[in-house]
């Protein structure tokens, strides 16, 4: 889960899988945290029969099961997530009641707000796919008004992102090229840069830098190697750099370790 959870009750034989995240569950304070932590990934499918049998026959709850079996479909979702919450007891008030609020805040929420933040969700997590179909369908107008150019700019800009994020170097320029003529940021036309230097055959709009300074496009440059330097000693390519130093056998054993963690997360972004 990315943190040490201390677990008082019962611990699943056969854990709960989340595939839009590749992670088990294998307990009541696990599931708590999972819920208090995604909810823009827990969708109106998630109170099913699945959830409820892990309920009761890994966790040991029976009660609780049986209060969701009797208000699925008479109470909202929301309500019935906090239900769980308080029937397992790993968040104290306060932070039931930070909950609620985060629960009644996105009731009250435009759907296109909404739909933004589920979006950079989706992107942080690195599911690109489902990233670039939220903002797709923010900027197609499907979940409501538009927006203001403000908010669009920063759709195209973040959608722009995505793409790049799954080497779509081409249609990211173009998204890029739209967040610069709805924001004016210096931000997209670097961007464009970045992606200049990474794939000289990518599209480039040279008429956008005409009156770009030339230390500008220098500074840029600069940031970009410097952050190439950087990527290269953290996460799977420290990892890998690390293996070299070890003998022929545990050197390959642990490149196929990488090589599977890298193949699982490409299949995650993939939605």
């Amino acid at each position: 889960m990315g943190s040490l959870i201390l677990c008082r009750s019962a611990v699943a034989k056969h854990p709960y899988y989340v595939p839009e995240l590749g992670i088990r569950i294998y307990s009541g304070e696990e599931l708590s945290y999972f819920i208090y932590h995604n909810l823009m990934l827990l969708g109106d499918h998630f109170l099913d029969e699945r959830l409820f049998r892990f309920i009761n026959q890994e966790l040991g709850m029976p009660e609780l099961e049986t209060k969701l079996r009797k208000w699925a479909g008479q109470a909202d979702q929301a309500e019935l997530l906090l239900v769980i919450l308080q029937d397992i007891h790993y968040y104290d008030d306060t932070e039931l009641k930070a909950f609620r609020s985060e629960l009644y805040r996105l009731k009250a929420a435009k759907s296109t707000d909404l739909m933004k933040e589920k979006a950079d969700y989706f992107f942080r997590r690195r599911r690109y796919y489902d990233a670039i179909r939220c903002y797709r369908e923010i900027l197609t107008g499907k979940s409501e008004e538009s927006g203001d150019s403000a908010f669009l700019g920063d759709v195209w800009f973040c959608m722009g992102s995505a793409l790049a994020g799954i080497f779509s170097f081409d249609r990211a320029v173009d998204c890029y090229q739209h967040a610069y003529e709805l924001l004016h940021a210096e931000e997209a036309l670097q961007k464009i840069y970045e992606i200049h230097l990474m794939d000289s055959l990518s599209v480039f709009p040279e008429e956008l830098f005409a009156d770009v300074p030339t230390e500008t496009i220098h500074r840029w440059k600069e940031n970009f190697e410097q952050m190439k330097k950087q990527v290269a000693l953290e996460g799977k390519a420290k990892e890998a750099f690390a293996l070299m130093n070890e003998d022929s056998v545990r050197r390959a054993v642990g490149f196929c370790r990488l090589v599977q963690d890298w193949k699982n997360e490409y299949r995650r972004s993939q939605g």
